[in-house]
């Protein structure tokens, strides 16, 4: 291995997708690979076109849990083309002896995570070539990462990649994963060269083995890549602020009641944060803001600022492939319009009241045959996590008990409002009386990963009613809201001014403070039928009404005065709309 130069090295980045780091327990899903030479100057596209990427092919017992199909995207239509893990390690063996050659015998595997692909390979290795070495020398640049940039907050492939400035796509699959892998080798070898005079493979191994690592306090104290001249002289004001790698591409976006104190909270040495965000600081380089008059100005461009660039570190306001949706009164119709057959709504997607229809032919014994289908149906669990039928029977039975009258009434949307409603104020109650408790343990939530017992299924019938009955009520006040106006108390007042926002076809139109604030201003769209309200419904409009109304909750949290107008001589005062949003 004397005199191998990492840059004129033949590598191969190597990525597995597995269901569980454990080759015990998980199941390979997808291997890819590409060869790669530091000295050439990085090509994504050449390096997408020339890797090499295969599915593998499943036993008649194996399974893909619903969480790794939703992070990798890996379709059910794919694992057509899916081959056996032995023509896969027979084809990765043929390339690693071609890269062998041109190195004089080794082939380094350059793997980001190698606790991570290293079992699985040397599996592959013991159940198709026992009789022979094992065919790789593993670099890991995860461990060059953690020497390199001991102070980075995250070292994962997408926040070291992203700190060099390439960007990954959501979907975590192995033909980008090998691609992020060859682009962090072909920039850390440079920077091994230039900061740790490191050129050879063998000077690396011995530096990786052999230099202490980062200590605790190293690992604990964390230097963000952002240039700290860039949080000088950020304005004290509300608006929001964007987040950029250095290769321009943006992060992130946010909102604040102060730019200056939201952004700089970011940067403490040990603050707080999820795991996404201290992801996406270690790729940051970069920032640029836009203030606002009111923080709810702030909040609505955020949104809508989401939306439209959809940046990969927000999470809660991409449209995530949701739409809106509108219902018949007996849940069974659904369409994308208001239409007078289907006049409930507007509904987002990722709640669907099917349950709640299903549920209601049960209790009016439209349904008679309570199969396996009908359950998960009913409960929304995935397939193999409902309860048993006897179990569920007894649950139902005595949710129809406690509920459900002995007149033979049909059961409808409006019954199921009325339950909603009352089991709504149970849980009001519930909250407010639990926040006199301290250090007792809150009830876990409805979770697959628990026992169903009748108990549990009384349970979840209580709250798919609850969330159904909110779902309508809150469709009702968003279409309400749509054609309004909001005035409320600056957090700085002066001379009696009062922010005014007037909201029409679902857009709010700030008008900032005026002077004449007393001056009555009538909602422009107050005359609009319900329907006509609805159609100008989209997620962007439904967020946006969402957004309107958790603000209007904090200004009053704030103590500062509210009103809402819906139209001329309906006036809503503060402790009015205080009692509205408690159901909404």
């Amino acid at each position: 291995m004397k005199g191998l130069d990492l840059a004129e090295l033949a590598v191969l980045a190597i990525d597995c997708q597995a269901t569980h780091s454990n080759p015990e327990i998980g199941h390979l899903a997808e291997i890819g690979w590409v060869k790669t030479q530091a000295s050439r100057p990085f090509d994504h596209e050449i390096i997408i076109e020339t890797a090499k990427t295969n599915l593998v092919k499943m036993g008649k017992h194996d399974r893909m849990p619903k969480q790794f199909l939703q992070i990798t995207g890996i379709k059910s239509a794919e694992m057509k083309e899916a081959v056996s893990k032995k023509h896969i390690w027979q084809k990765l063996r043929r390339e690693a002896k071609k890269t062998a050659v041109d190195n004089r015998g080794i082939c380094p595997a350059v793997i980001h995570f190698r606790r991570y692909e290293e079992p699985y390979l040397r599996r592959l290795h013991r159940e198709f070539s026992a009789g022979d070495a094992f065919p790789f020398s593993i670099v890991c640049t995860h461990a060059i990462a953690q020497k390199l940039f001991p102070g980075l907050p995250r070292k994962s492939l997408r926040a070291v990649a992203g700190y060099l400035g390439l960007s990954l796509p959501n979907l975590r699959r192995s033909l980008h994963h090998v691609a992020a892998t060859a682009f962090i080798w072909n920039q850390v070898v440079g920077i091994l060269s230039e900061k740790e005079k490191i050129s050879g493979i063998e000077e690396l191994l011995d530096w990786l083995h052999g230099s202490p690592s980062p200590t605790r306090a190293q690992k604990r104290t964390r230097e963000y890549p952002m240039p700290k001249t860039l949080l000088q002289d950020l304005p004290n004001k509300p608006g929001i602020y964007r987040m950029y790698r250095s290769s321009g591409d943006l992060l992130y976006i946010g909102k604040a009641k102060s730019i200056k104190h939201r952004v700089n909270s970011y940067f403490h040495k040990r603050g707080r944060h999820p795991e996404h965000i201290l992801e996406m600081l270690s790729q940051a380089q970069n920032l640029s803001t836009c203030v606002t008059q009111t923080a709810l100005e702030a909040a609505v461009r955020e949104s809508d600022e989401i939306k439209l660039q959809s940046p990969p570190y927000n999470r809660a306001l991409r449209p995530n492939e949701r739409k809106i949706l509108f219902y018949s009164k007996d849940l069974k119709c659904i369409n994308s319009s208001p239409l007078a057959h289907c006049p409930l709504g507007p509904i987002p997607s990722n709640f669907t009241m099917v349950s709640i229809a299903i549920l209601l032919d049960v209790l009016n014994g439209k349904i008679k045959k309570i199969t396996r289908q009908i359950i998960e149906a009913i409960l929304d669990t995935p397939p193999g996590y409902a309860p048993e039928k006897a179990c569920f029977l007894s649950g139902l039975e005595s949710f129809e008990k406690e509920y459900c009258d002995r007149r033979e009434t049909p059961v409808d949307v409006n019954r199921m409002m009325q339950w909603g409603t009352r089991f709504w104020q149970e849980k009001l109650i519930e909250k407010e009386s639990d926040q006199d408790k301290e250090g007792e343990e809150e009830e876990p939530e409805e979770g697959i990963e628990q026992g169903w017992t009748p108990e549990r299924v009384f349970r979840a019938l209580k709250r798919l009613n609850r969330l159904g009955a909110f779902q309508i009520r809150r469709a009702r006040w968003f279409c309400r809201l749509s054609e309004s106006i909001i005035r409320w108390t600056p957090r700085v007042r002066e001379n009696g001014q009062t922010n005014i926002l007037i909201i029409t076809n679902g857009i709010p139109n700030f008008a900032g403070i005026p002077k004449d604030a007393d001056k009555t201003i009538v909602p422009p769209g107050h005359k609009k039928t319900s329907m006509e309200r609805q159609k100008c419904f989209d997620i962007p409009t439904y967020d946006r009404m969402r957004i309107v109304t958790t603000e209007m909750r904090r200004i009053i949290q704030e103590g500062r005065g509210i009103e809402l107008c819906f139209h001329p001589g309906n006036n809503l005062k503060k402790g009015q709309v205080k009692k509205i949003l408690r159901w909404i």
